[in-house]
């Protein structure tokens, strides 16, 4: 089977809540810059691109030393950009990190490639990390995931799941801290973070699906695959990512470059 990895970063300029978002500058370099710097660090990786439909995006890149790949501009979601973009090339496994996550975790990423090589009937995988405060919890613009034992994504939501409802304990049937109690507690809640790994086939199959009626209500195109029956794989890190949704999300970006060290090496 073809393992050879190809990471391409879809990135339009036209969002509606971030008008030219990936041009916007953090830290001194424009975001989608960023983005491209850390997947150029991710092992074991044949090639970086970043897939766009507009030629200052395109500018931007290629000065950083990056590839990029002009698509078309009537792409209705990333993933279908990424499948254009793919299909210039033979790779087997193909990673979309989305544009706007200039924290993306290059290790996390990497535990994601060894997962789809790993084990040969995933068709698709994709990340999450323990959800550490309220506030990203309650934000709609924070996708939260739920998983089976099998680690599997049942579902994806922009409302906070699973819903944190259990019976108060019965009199005279334990406390607070009770064994039975506990029993009842909620599993940790999941923060998705914008990284899918898709087989080469199954993504062409993807982007040829018609978005469901779950899909459409949430607005998150992943849930096309469950909705289809498609199992994906979701990958749990400590290590977390800050999206930038929003002009005020370019702060709280650069509050934690600040804070956060250097990723640990470079790509060859």
């Amino acid at each position: 089977m073809n393992d050879r990895v190809l990471i391409v970063i879809p990135a339009r300029y036209g969002s509606t809540r971030f008008a030219g978002k990936p041009l916007a500058v953090i830290s001194g370099l424009p975001m989608i810059v960023h983005v491209y710097l850390r997947a150029s660090k991710v092992h074991n990786v044949d090639k970086v691109i970043v897939a766009t439909d507009d030629y200052r995006i395109k500018a931007v890149v290629e000065e950083a030393g990056g590839t990029a790949v002009m698509t078309a501009s009537s792409h209705p979601t990333g993933t279908s950009r990424v499948a254009e973009a793919a299909s210039k090339f033979t790779h087997g496994i193909i990673v979309n990190i989305q544009g706007d996550e200039p924290l993306v975790p290059v290790h996390s990423v990497e535990k994601l490639i060894d997962a789809m090589i790993e084990d040969r009937k995933l068709v698709m995988g994709t990340l999450a990390a323990p959800a550490t405060s309220l506030e990203d919890l309650m934000r709609l613009d924070v996708v939260k995931v739920v998983c089976d034992q099998d680690g599997n994504a049942l579902y994806f939501s922009r409302s906070p799941i699973p819903f944190p409802w259990y019976p108060a304990p019965s009199p005279g049937a334990g406390g607070e801290g009770s064994s039975s109690s506990k029993a009842r507690r909620p599993s940790p809640y999941l923060r998705h973070i914008g990284v899918y790994a898709f087989r080469r086939t199954f993504l062409a199959e993807f982007a040829r699906m018609r978005p469901g009626p779950l899909e459409k209500s949430e607005g998150l195109e992943q849930l096309r695959a469950l909705e289809f029956g498609c199992a994906i794989r979701v990958v749990i890190t400590r290590s977390s990512s800050i999206g930038v949704d929003r002009p005020e999300d370019v702060k709280r970006v650069e509050r934690a470059l600040r804070t956060r060290p250097a990723s640990r090496r470079t790509k060859n």
